[in-house]
């Protein structure tokens, strides 16, 4: 083997093992994306228990859509949605489990979890449900917002 040929081949494998040993800029970028979602997702969920509807409603893109138990919703309604519910409540208690994070690309990513909740109205009725829940979030100029979400409640017998 020439001297010549000998260095490119060293120099190929050299350049293998470096990439081989570093992880992936996409591998990096979706791992990032998985960590800023799950800190987004519990953003969201202390603004729901703190029944902070301006902070729900600011996690969400303006062309924002949602599936709630079969009914299909624009921004405006949820955004009038929350602000009026949030409005009708003494104490929200809701948990969160089984969270999942499906990083997309490094502008999407999809989160889903189940919940529990038990919310008293300020008329003293208590509504207890539980369900499942995924959302679709989107990056945009830098910034995370919800661009689609999908729930279904199912009532808990009391």
């Amino acid at each position: 083997m020439s001297g010549p040929v000998r260095a490119f081949l060293l120099a190929a494998l050299a350049a293998l093992a470096t990439a081989c040993a570093q992880p992936a800029a996409d591998a990096v970028d979706l791992a990032l994306v998985d960590a800023e979602i799950a800190a987004l997702v519990w953003t969201y969920h202390a603004a729901d228990t703190a029944m902070d509807a301006e902070a729900v409603v600011g996690l969400l893109w303006p062309d924002y859509e949602m599936l709630v138990d079969g009914q299909r919703l624009s921004f405006d309604d949820v955004a009038a949605g929350s602000r009026d519910f949030m409005a009708s409540l003494e104490v929200v208690h809701t948990t969160w489990s089984d969270l999942e994070i499906i990083p997309l690309s490094p502008d999407f990513a999809v989160a889903s979890f189940t919940f529990r909740d038990s919310i008293m109205t300020s008329g003293g009725d208590l509504v207890q449900s539980r369900g499942p829940t995924t959302l679709l979030w989107e990056r945009r100029h830098g910034e995370w917002r919800m661009r689609f979400g999908d729930a279904d409640h199912y009532p808990i017998s009391p």
